[in-house]
């Protein structure tokens, strides 16, 4: 209570005291205003009555001026001589009154140049005069018109002056009309806390009379309470006795709890080490597999990837972890990929599906992933995945399809072709003469032909998949072989075959696999460009080597096919019409000239026609 009343006295001082230094402080900054207010008014003055001087020095200039043009009287000129110089001293005065305010500076700056040219004007009229020239009307036109713009300066910056020191008295009034009232509120708010104090302390001391009443009492009480409490001590150490007994069992029992503690802590320590070196062998092997390895845990939640995943994806773990990795499915995989999942993780057993995942570079390739559960004392842990990318197996597969099913159309049509002319040959049998028995006979042969075709380039491709494509090679001249394999063109009288170059160039290979490659280059410009009546054939020597193009001028090949031209299977679909062929012609041609250690390409331009050509060496090379 003793406390608490000097508590009070102390905040109710301290607040009385923190009032009147505030009042104190708030009336000594408004007096430092005041005194600062009578600075700023009395140097505005001194500004304007600078601004005056300068007024006052040029009319008395001007009325020089004046009288001594019109009496050509040298008296006249009394007030004129040395104003030019007072001038410049007022204005420079003005502008070091007025260095604070950047406006009354640029105002300065004008006043001085105008004042210079009005002097200067002055002194060309008088010069003039003193000449004996004649003063114009125009010349005081132009005095006047310097003296305006002077004037007009000069109220500016007294008006500018002048609106400066309006805005500091305002300023000034506004602090002087609040600063009162702040004060009568001070001295009332302190009135108020002494006041307020006052009452608590009495209050307090009352109350402490009536507690000291009541503590007389409650020791009168305590007393009693003693002495029963004696007695009760009495009890209690018989009581300690037996407490102690207890004790010192409790301590026995604790000792042994201790012990069995202890060694269940180093069996945890030696099952939890055994489990992180389990854990750490089975990272190090998952980080030895080629494939994308990871284990989550039993509720599907990732929580280590091998250096594979990160190498693919290109992500860090914090972008992949826990559930992160559902970014890097393709869109139309997620939902089989987490109903897969999910399948797996309810089971015990494991389990495997199919998915694209986007590599780093944005490309999305076929996985098949497998997961094994991880089993403990308590079922399944954790689960070990791998992702394999199967992407080559899944295009060899549909490569095997697309054969299957091109192969299968290819060879229908030709026998289909062959049975029906053998059936209408084995009607007509009996009638040699009969006029379809040669249309028969030559559509049978054209399809013998083209199965025949068909097989000689599966029976290469397989040879060149075994490497048992043989070449017999020898020195022959190119235009030779071309001729030979070009007449059944020229004998049909379709197409014109244009050869030109040098006709004399020798090279060293199979003649039979280069006629090959010649005549499938021959027949492809027939079929792709049926309109390009005309077929160049270009002989060259480039680099050592012979070069051989042939050139149509058919519809071209788009750019994003040529690249493919050359794989096994591909087939151009050339406005939007599918050609035969089991897609292996040029595939098989690309092999022959790899084996004679050539090149082959083509240049290719939509709407110009196309040119396939091949290059192989001029000197006898030995097999590789």
């Amino acid at each position: 209570m003793k406390n608490r009343i000097k508590r009070r006295l102390q905040l109710g001082l301290g607040l009385s005291l923190l009032i009147l230094v505030t009042v104190s402080t708030v009336s000594y900054i408004n007096i430092l205003n005041l005194i600062t207010s009578a600075k700023l008014v009395d140097h505005s003055n001194k500004v304007a009555m600078k601004l005056e001087h300068i007024i006052s020095i040029s009319k008395d200039a001007e009325t020089g001026q004046h009288g001594f043009l019109l009496t050509n009287e040298e008296e006249f000129l009394e007030p004129y001589n040395g104003a030019y110089q007072k001038s410049l001293k007022l204005v420079f005065q003005f502008k070091k009154l007025t260095s604070d305010n950047p406006v009354q500076q640029l105002n300065a700056e004008d006043l001085n140049k105008i004042l210079t040219e009005r002097l200067n004007i002055i002194q060309q009229l008088l010069e003039k005069r003193r000449d004996g020239k004649v003063v114009t009307v125009d010349d005081l036109r132009i005095g006047k018109r310097a003296m305006d713009a002077l004037k007009i300066i000069l109220e500016k910056a007294k008006s500018d002056e002048k609106r400066l020191l309006d805005q500091r008295i305002n300023e000034l009034n506004i602090y002087n009309s609040v600063t009162p009232t702040l004060v009568v509120i001070s001295i009332l708010l302190a009135i108020l806390i002494s006041v307020f104090s006052y009452i608590k302390i009495i209050r307090d001391v009352v109350q402490r009379e009536k507690l000291q009443q009541v503590l007389y009492k409650q020791e009168q009480e305590t007393a009693t309470i003693n002495e029963e409490l004696s007695a009760a001590n009495e009890e209690l150490g018989s009581l300690n006795e037996e407490y102690m007994a207890t004790n010192e069992e409790l301590t026995d029992s604790r000792y042994r709890l201790e012990l069995l503690n202890n060694e269940l802590e180093q069996r945890v320590n030696m099952r939890t080490k055994a489990l992180l070196q389990s854990q750490n062998k089975l990272r190090q092997m998952m980080e030895s597999l080629p494939q994308i390895a990871w284990t989550n845990k039993a509720d599907g939640e990732v929580d280590f990837y091998n250096k594979r995943w990160f190498e693919y994806t290109g992500l860090d773990f914090e972008q992949t972890k826990a559930w992160g990795w559902k970014e890097v499915i393709h869109p139309d995989d997620l939902q089989h990929n987490l109903n897969s999942y999910q399948s797996i993780l309810s089971g015990s057993v494991g389990g495997e599906f199919e998915i694209r995942e986007r590599r780093k570079d944005g490309v999305y390739r076929w996985h098949l992933i497998r997961m094994m559960p991880v089993h403990g004392e308590e079922g399944v842990t954790h689960w070990v995945g791998t992702a394999t990318d199967i992407e080559d197996i899944k295009q060899l597969q549909q490569q095997k399809d697309d054969f299957i099913s091109i192969a299968s159309h290819e060879l229908k049509t030709p026998i289909t072709v062959l049975r029906a002319s053998l059936q209408m040959l084995v009607r007509i049998k009996d009638v040699p003469a009969h006029p379809k028995m040669p249309e028969m006979i030559g559509r049978a042969d054209a399809s013998v032909k083209k199965l025949v075709n068909l097989i000689e380039d599966l029976l290469n491709v397989s040879k060149m998949n075994y490497d048992q494509l043989h070449l017999n090679k020898t020195l022959f001249t190119i235009a030779d072989i071309i001729d030979e394999c070009c007449n059944h063109v020229r004998i049909e009288g379709k197409y014109s075959i244009v050869t030109s170059g040098d006709l004399k160039l020798k090279a060293y290979g199979d003649p039979e696999r280069i006629v090959q490659v010649v005549v499938n280059f021959l027949n492809n410009a027939i079929k792709y460009a049926p309109d390009s009546k005309e077929i160049k054939v270009l002989i060259e020597k480039v680099n050592e080597c012979v070069r051989v193009s042939v050139t149509d001028s058919g519809f071209g090949i788009a750019p994003e096919k040529i690249p493919y031209l050359f794989d096994r299977y591909y087939r151009v679909d050339s406005r939007g019409t599918q050609y035969s062929g089991l897609g292996l012609g040029l595939y098989i041609c690309a092999e022959i000239i790899r084996k004679h250690n050539g090149e082959i390409g083509v240049n290719s331009e939509v709407g110009k026609g196309s040119t396939f050509w091949f290059s192989i060496p001029q000197g006898q090379y030995l097999d590789s």
